[in-house]
């Protein structure tokens, strides 16, 4: 396609859009609010797994040592456990270590536990991490077939993990549902706004034909109008999730303390969002727009 095709292709596309701008409007607002479907989930999706790779690092598994175990059944254990697949450090507590944690623990309350040295009642214990969430389950089934060895309790925040996964991926099932209704809504609408745009040039048309206008040629506007409106319907949700998305994360931040993580930085989140957007805007746009004239444009 030359410069001067494109040119023209644009020129006209524009002055259909604005002919029909009713319907544009709709068009546009349509596109835009499928895609600001896509970024709300493509942020969701982005942060839930970031905060997932982060809770690794917080979600170790505490292994408690049965307390008649001797110091070398208390070695052979450690042997077997360092043994085990997935686990990538182990550390070795005391009671009297675990005393004073708990204590360090308490801050200026520690005082309700002098007197507890003699007669300490914590349990000696192992800290591992685990290489990934997603191994943690069989590491803690291995641990406790370990039973007979002097593992006690195994303790680890598996259901927490599993619950968040599940949060994440029914919030994605629902965000992909809303999206494909949006989408096909999008291009019903930019099939309506071109088929409007055929029918008032059908007279122009037919003499273009006449005088030896190519097929592709004829077709180039009206692709253009839907790349247009979808480029268009890509921005804008873009550009409202740029201005309140830092201030959101935010925002939840200082007023959900339960939420110790750090989210995705707005630099990462719209260095794929803007380009993914943007080639979805435009196949919504081009797709209405190729349906519509295949149907109603007999060229």
């Amino acid at each position: 396609m030359t410069f001067r095709i494109i040119r023209y292709s644009l020129r006209e596309a524009m002055r259909s859009l604005i002919q029909n701008r009713l319907m544009t409007i709709a068009a546009v607002i349509t596109v835009a609010a499928c895609l600001f479907m896509v970024a709300i989930s493509f942020s969701l999706a982005a942060n839930l797994d970031y905060i997932l790779q982060q809770m690794e690092s917080y979600m170790s598994v505490t292994v408690y040592i049965q307390e008649d175990r001797s110091a070398e059944a208390v070695s052979a254990l450690l042997t077997k456990v360092e043994a085990i697949p997935h686990v990538t450090s182990i550390e070795y507590i005391s009671a009297q270590e675990a005393l004073e944690r708990f204590q360090s623990s308490l801050g200026d309350s520690s005082a309700i536990l002098d007197g507890l040295e003699e007669d300490n009642p914590l349990p000696r214990s192992f800290i591992l991490d685990v290489d990934n969430l997603v191994n943690q389950e069989y590491v803690v089934g291995r641990l406790n077939d370990m039973t007979e060895d002097g593992v006690d309790v195994v303790k680890h925040g598996g259901p927490t993990v599993n619950a968040f996964m599940t949060i994440n991926n029914v919030l994605r099932v629902i965000c992909l549902i809303i999206i494909a209704s949006l989408g096909v809504i999008s291009i019903v609408i930019i099939f309506n706004t071109i088929r409007i745009a055929v029918n008032a040039r059908k007279t122009e048309i037919n003499i273009m034909k006449y005088v030896g206008a190519t097929d592709s040629f004829i077709r180039a506007p009206f692709l253009m109008e839907g790349m247009l409106i979808g480029i268009t319907g890509a921005i804008i949700p873009c550009a409202v999730c740029y201005t309140i998305y830092k201030p959101l994360m935010d925002l939840l931040q200082e007023n959900l303390p339960v939420i110790n993580f750090d989210f995705r930085a707005r630099s990462y989140i719209f260095s794929i969002l803007l380009p993914l957007s943007l080639i979805l805007g435009i196949i919504i746009g081009v797709a209405g727009s190729a349906t519509s004239i295949r149907r109603h444009l007999n060229v």
